[in-house]
């Protein structure tokens, strides 16, 4: 059951806290936290009316229907946004349930963040995220990894230290969302275009739940009913990437979060996503996210900086 929204006199602005989500910090501008819901859990089912903006970061793949967009797959490769007052509905894609982490900013703030970034209507508006999902460079998905884990070694770490590189990361996420918002696609007939969203949708899916696995294109191609060529040319032209792009990015978030607890095991950590050797996975690694897997474990909250500047 939803908590009521609740206003702390020191914290500016309601923030609704569940059984499933822990504050790691709050303050009068911001608060972050994690939010961790089992497929079983009531919960799972969805949420809102959201009391302010959120800007979440997946470290799992569901489905999210939002009342104002299509039903999308949302993976570790997108930030999902949320305006004040959203709501929406969430589905399984896999027995994993819904792990994330989340921003949650004061209305002021986002909108001083993002003067530069929208126009004037959506400023006044105060729906200042137009679309819920949005593509996020792997320099900003590593910064934000690097800045939670600190939060959750370091209860010390000064609040001006954390403001800051929230607000680093929210611009980078609103100039990310610039770009999606960019030219609109080629048109194609409204029955052309659901098929090719179901198609994409579907091999989404299928490539969040088995990220860590070897799929051929032709088998992909068969799970959703189309030719290799014909999904191919679907998944760049909705997505903006490849399909082994896509799976080659899940794998690497979620080697993030593994290689601390594999107690910087790197050749372990690159077999178990799949890369044949240790350097493969080490020159991929760098090539991504800036630094080799050794590096990136040594990195500390006053670098996250330059890491969201080279997104």
């Amino acid at each position: 059951m939803l908590s009521t929204p609740r206003l702390d006199p020191d914290a500016g602005f309601a923030l609704h806290v569940t059984p499933v989500e822990r504050v790691l910090r709050r303050s009068a501008l911001l608060g972050v936290g994690e939010f961790r819901c089992a497929v079983d859990h009531p919960q799972f089912s969805g949420g809102g009316p959201q009391t302010c903006p959120y800007v979440v970061f997946p470290r799992s793949s569901v489905r999210l229907i939002h009342e104002h967009w299509r039903p999308e797959v949302s993976t570790p490769n997108v930030v999902s946004l949320y305006n004040t007052g959203d709501r929406y509905e969430r589905r399984a894609v896999s027995a994993q349930g819904d792990h994330c982490d989340w921003i949650a900013l004061a209305p002021e703030l986002l909108r001083d963040i993002a003067a530069p970034y929208v126009g004037e209507h959506e400023l006044v508006a105060d729906r200042l995220f137009a679309r819920p999902l949005v593509p996020i460079a792997p320099a900003v998905y590593a910064a934000q990894h690097a800045l939670f884990a600190a939060l959750n070694e370091d209860a010390s770490l000064p609040l001006l230290v954390i403001e800051s590189q929230v607000v680093s990361l929210v611009q980078a996420v609103l100039e990310s969302a610039r770009v999606a918002n960019g030219p609109a696609p080629q048109r194609v007939s409204p029955t052309l275009a659901r098929r090719q969203i179901e198609i994409v949708e579907q091999a989404k899916a299928i490539l969040a739940r088995r990220f860590d696995a070897a799929v051929s294109l032709a088998e992909l191609a068969r799970e959703v009913h189309c030719s290799p060529g014909y999904l191919c040319r679907s998944f760049k032209r909705l997505t903006g990437t490849t399909l082994h792009a896509f799976q080659q990015q899940l794998r690497l978030r979620a080697s993030l979060h593994e290689l601390a607890a594999a107690r910087g095991d790197v050749a372990a950590v690159a077999m178990q996503f799949g890369f044949a050797t240790h350097s493969h996975f080490s020159d991929v690694f760098r090539r991504q996210f800036g630094v080799t897997p050794t590096q990136f474990l040594r990195r500390c909250p006053d670098r996250l900086r330059a890491g969201i500047g080279r997104a």
